[in-house]
């Protein structure tokens, strides 16, 4: 699994690459990929994620014009994400077993697990795209992030929906399932709020971090972040829930300050002089996304 996540996440990476430069060209996202020195489109076998860079020596095969390393960094970085998350995932689904044959699209658990899997592939492919042209430009753009934001949504509410719906259905099969149901009990009714539990805190969390932004805007007049931060705010509340999306939002000002102070210390930076925030809150996303519970976990045991 962690091979097949690897190779996943260096395609991705291709493709997340080729987004955040059509991003900050302006450029369509469709069409065939193409070398933007020559213009030649490229072939299948020019676009191999990794090997096609190996092979060819970081030159394009038709111009002989230097190919930049951060291709290579970035598929080997998301296939190096997507390789981990595979391994975390599948290491902690614990109801499945191919021997006996229980993983199936068609069990309940595993359709959540498949679902959550490819969110999870979705969010972080989405956070790369934004981490680069952050990086690069300064620039979070809004056909990212507002598809991502109407798509992260789409996603919670089917989720809770299969959920409640195996819900009815698992208590409608027996006599005694049938009698916790509606008008003979609240327990159906209970119990679907609990399901619905995650979907509010998601809503909650996006509104919570979008709004916490924007409050900083209108306060420093623009100078703290700009609106694209605070519709990746809003991504990072929707994507993590609570309460990782308040520790993303903790780390990402923790790192943040961290690398102001080194880049003054260096020289390289001037106090009121502004760095992308982005690359942080992408940054504390992942932490949060990997490590969330944890970091959660270890901060309560310490305050015991």
């Amino acid at each position: 699994m962690v091979i097949t996540g690897f190779i996943l996440g260096t395609i991705l990476g291709s493709f997340v690459k080729a987004l955040a430069d059509r991003s900050l060209r302006n450029g369509t996202f469709w069409g065939r990929s193409y070398c933007p020195h020559c213009k030649k489109i490229l072939q299948w076998y020019d676009l191999l994620p990794i090997l096609s860079y190996i092979f060819l020596k970081g030159r394009c095969r038709y111009c002989g014009d230097k190919i930049g390393m951060e291709y290579l960094v970035v598929e080997v970085g998301m296939g190096v994400l997507i390789g981990f998350l595979f391994w975390q995932q599948f290491n902690n689904f614990q109801s499945f077993d191919f021997a006996q044959d229980k993983f199936s699209i068609f069990n309940f658990q595993s359709s959540i697990f498949i679902l959550d899997l490819l969110y999870k592939i979705f969010f972080i492919s989405t956070l790369a795209v934004l981490f680069l042209t952050d990086l690069k430009k300064m620039f979070i753009p809004d056909r990212i992030t507002l598809p991502a934001i109407g798509i992260s949504i789409t996603f919670i509410i089917v989720i809770t929906v299969i959920k409640i719906i195996y819900l009815y259905n698992y208590l409608s099969q027996t006599v005694l399932g049938r009698l916790l149901l509606p008008p003979h009990s609240d327990y159906f009714l209970r119990h679907a709020y609990y399901a619905a539990q995650p979907f509010l805190g998601s809503l909650l969390m996006g509104l919570l971090i979008g709004g916490f932004f924007m409050t900083l805007i209108i306060i420093t007049k623009g100078k703290g972040m700009g609106g694209g931060d605070v519709k990746l705010g809003a991504l990072m509340g929707l994507g993590l829930g609570f309460p990782n999306a308040l520790v993303a939002t903790m780390l990402a000002f923790l790192l943040g300050a961290g690398v102001a102070i080194v880049l003054m210390v260096a020289g390289k930076k001037r106090f009121g002089q502004s760095i992308p925030f982005g690359p942080f809150l992408v940054l504390g996303s992942l932490i949060a996304l990997f490590w969330g519970e944890r970091i959660i976990n270890w901060y309560l045991y310490l305050s015991m």
